[in-house]
């Protein structure tokens, strides 16, 4: 019975009680906000990036290896301490714009590096002249491919980059676990607040490994289909190539 009643206090006290039920909502959109704008952040510049890499002139592609290096091995606690400190151009961010921007820097040198590499192994398989034709629909041939065959590892990047939004605390901004750490201490329940923030990005990680699994066993059976009607394709014109011709009714009277 002391248990439950525990529970209970412990639930009212975090959850609910001082309106913490509005804080919490407000923190978790808050958090979907700074991670939904580094992954479009990380997807975008990633794209660019990757396409510096693979860019036939070595100056271009070493300035795409360079930034490729530097955004996915700087600390991102350090990025985001970085912007949000130090004005640029005498503009102040935001915490929540700083944070953003940080983290989607870090995933973009991630990103890149997933479809550079995903990229040049693909392009091993191809001769020259398709290479020559590819390198002109970097964005419409290359990196579609690309992605389809690194879904595993944009998966881990997406939920990593999900992860690190809560570095964002450390600057103010009133994400989920900032604003669950705050109520914790306050109400004396530090435990249930770190592991109801732990079951919140459980949640939104199995969420994200739902939604991948799916698009990588549709890509699978996709891929297995085209091979099939290749396969089948390839079988009919031996067969046709294979066959002899039959005689004209002219040619059997002779």
């Amino acid at each position: 019975m002391y248990i439950i009643l525990g529970i209970t206090d412990a639930v009212y006290s975090n959850l609910i009680s001082g309106g913490a039920y509005f804080r919490i909502i407000k923190a978790l959109a808050v958090t979907v906000l700074i991670t939904v704008a580094a992954w479009i952040i990380a997807m975008i510049l990633g794209m660019i990036i990757s396409y510096m890499t693979c860019y036939e002139k070595k100056i271009i592609s070493g300035l795409g290896r360079a930034l490729c290096f530097i955004l996915r091995s700087v600390p991102v606690l350090l990025t985001i301490w970085l912007f949000y400190y130090v004005p640029a151009f005498g503009i102040n961010l935001p915490a929540v714009v700083a944070s953003s921007l940080a983290i989607g820097l870090y995933g973009a040198g991630s990103f890149s590096e997933i479809l550079t590499r995903s990229a040049k192994r693909e392009m091993e398989n191809y001769s020259d002249n398709i290479k020559e034709i590819l390198s002109h629909s970097h964005f419409t041939a290359v990196i579609p491919e690309a992605i389809e065959n690194s879904l595993f590892e944009i998966k881990r990047l997406m939920i990593l980059l999900m992860s690190l939004s809560s570095l964002a605390g450390y600057i103010g901004t009133g994400e989920l676990v900032n604003v669950m750490s705050t109520i914790g201490h306050r109400n004396m329940y530090p435990f249930f607040s770190i592991f109801f923030c732990m079951v919140i990005y459980l949640i939104a990680a199995a969420i994200i490994e739902a939604i991948f699994n799916k698009l990588i066993v549709r890509v699978k059976k996709r891929k297995e289909k085209e091979e099939q009607q290749e396969a089948e394709e390839s079988a009919g014109t031996s067969e046709t190539a294979g066959a002899p011709d039959e005689e004209s009714p002219e040619e059997k009277k002779n």
